[in-house]
């Protein structure tokens, strides 16, 4: 990302295509499959990206990747923390355990175990679980603190121009797979950044 859209915290399309280039050995696209039984139901071409196939089970991987492979040499010794309800966690783990970064991501008492464990999994030796408090909310002050206290950069998961833009890569997978624009996109919104993503990409390639 260029520090004129890092100030500014725009996101534009060559951000998202230096995001999916920076991955590119590490996430392998994941598949973008035609789904017969919408498609009759709406009477639709219905298409779905398969980020479930995606080595976490999630798009999170995408933006958490972008963001900590960026980091200065400072920054990477110094470790990132997170908050998460259990996806973004995922992605942070993943990113970490490639890079060789340590991180401790804060989850809330209510995620399940399930991706606790598969959180402690991905990340192996560089990754510490917190768990803290009974909402994300909880879990986000004491990330927060955790990184005023220890100096270890934060890692969003969606309010980022570098996550969004490694979010923004699924709409680039998308055209470029189906060969050509979609007359609509319906995207899943939870804090942001894939749909912030996807628009920053579409806006310059597909408007």
């Amino acid at each position: 990302m260029s520090d004129r859209s890092a100030r500014e915290g725009a996101v534009t399309a060559r951000d998202v295509a230096e995001a999916a280039a920076g991955f590119a050995d590490v996430i392998p696209a994941t598949p973008l499959q035609r789904n017969e039984r919408l498609s009759r139901r709406y009477g639709l071409d219905v298409w779905l990206k398969r980020e479930d196939q995606s080595p976490v089970r999630s798009y999170k991987v995408r933006g958490a990747y972008n963001r900590i492979s960026r980091l200065s040499p400072d920054e990477r010794a110094r470790g990132v923390v997170c908050a998460s309800a259990g996806n973004h966690g995922q992605g942070v783990a993943f990113a970490c355990a490639a890079l060789g970064v340590t991180a401790r991501v804060h989850l809330p008492r209510t995620t399940p175990r399930q991706k606790r464990d598969r959180i402690a999994w991905l990340g192996d030796k560089q990754v510490t679980v917190v768990v803290e408090g009974d909402t994300y909310d909880d879990a986000a002050r004491s990330a927060e603190r955790d990184a005023a206290e220890t100096g270890a950069v934060l890692v969003p998961p969606f309010d980022d121009p570098r996550t969004i833009a490694g979010q923004g890569t699924v709409a680039a997978e998308i055209v470029a797979q189906l060969g050509r624009a979609p007359d609509a996109v319906v995207v899943p919104v939870g804090g942001g950044g894939l749909l912030a993503g996807t628009l920053a990409w579409l806006r310059e390639e597909a408007p």
